[in-house]
């Protein structure tokens, strides 16, 4: 029966849309320390732009070094030898991009089932639910419960997702609109429509704003209770115990440039021979194994791209 199928993939509709949404600043943050300690993992990630960091080992070490210069020299903007904090940020920014697009692709190509590098929303429902775009329409047939609503919702807000990033209105997603369809906090014409579904997933009595208990939640343990009431505290910029769209805007949709910041500070402090605030060119290359403990770089990626003469 189509109802009782629903209901049994409810929960999997839910965890295949939060899988969709958990990426972006918040993951970055999650992902930057592991038992209180920096991630090696995380820095090198964030300097390479890439998750398939075992092709690094496979490099010759003077073809490692000599590619790790020249990457390092094409971050180089104002081309004096020295790659700023400025620049550093910006390096591990479009780093975190590339990270981006590399997780998109992976998910597109499960998701394209004719292989055509192109995703129709029925691809989507049918890869990730399990059913067709007729199954929305009959759950509108007769009278919902709870379940079947929250199920019907998920899919909603998805196929919403799905037209904000489909620019061109030819009912299919390229590559460039996956990404922002996949990680939407780094798009501008997502953020109305990620606004909307977190708005509404979390203003329980619909007045418009969110109050301190629908920011926190029933089920939050004491440690989660009081880092939400900081982040709550923080956001609500007028103090009126209330969050706007626009103050909830900045958790809602995270940009990186806090992590980055702090990923580039980390890097310099352990590869700043001189303590000058800055590295040289010559300083990554003698740090190189600190530098490459750094997810933060496009390094493991790019290694195999850089040309060894710009």
């Amino acid at each position: 029966m189509l109802v009782a199928a629903f209901l049994l993939v409810h929960v999997a509709l839910l965890e295949a849309t939060r899988e969709i949404q958990d990426h972006g600043a918040h993951k970055l943050a999650e992902s930057h320390f592991k038992d209180g300690i920096h991630s090696s993992v995380f820095d090198q990630e964030a300097l390479l732009g890439s998750h398939k960091l075992d092709d690094l080992a496979e490099l010759p070490k003077d073809v490692q070094i000599k590619r790790l210069r020249n990457l390092a020299k094409s971050h180089d903007t104002n081309n004096n030898d020295i790659i700023e904090p400025e620049e550093l940020k910006q390096w591990i920014l479009q780093s975190f991009r590339m990270l981006d697009r590399e997780e998109a692709m992976e998910k597109l190509e499960e998701e394209d089932e004719n292989g055509d590098q192109k995703i129709t929303f029925a691809e989507i429902l049918h890869k990730q639910y399990g059913y067709s775009e007729g199954d929305l329409d009959d759950m509108l047939k007769h009278e919902m419960d709870e379940e079947e609503t929250d199920v019907y919702q998920v899919v909603t807000d998805d196929k919403k997702r799905f037209v904000a990033a489909d620019l061109n209105k030819d009912g299919f997603l390229d590559e460039n609109e996956y990404v922002a369809y996949f990680q939407p906090y780094d798009f501008p014409h997502m953020y109305q429509v990620e606004m909307e579904r977190s708005m509404k997933d979390m203003d329980d009595d619909s007045d418009g704003t969110i109050s301190m208990q629908e920011f926190i939640g029933d089920n939050a343990d004491e440690e989660t209770r009081f880092s939400e009431m900081t982040n709550f505290e923080e956001l609500d910029k007028d103090k009126d115990g209330k969050l706007t769209p626009d103050e909830l805007r900045p958790w809602a949709l995270p940009d990186n440039d806090d992590v980055a910041k702090e990923e580039g500070e980390h890097l310099i402090n352990m590869c700043d021979i001189d303590k000058d605030g800055q590295l040289s060119i010559e300083e990554i290359v003698t740090k190189e194994n600190e530098f490459l403990g750094s997810s933060a770089t496009d390094y493991g990626r790019t290694l195999h791209f850089v040309k060894d003469e710009l």
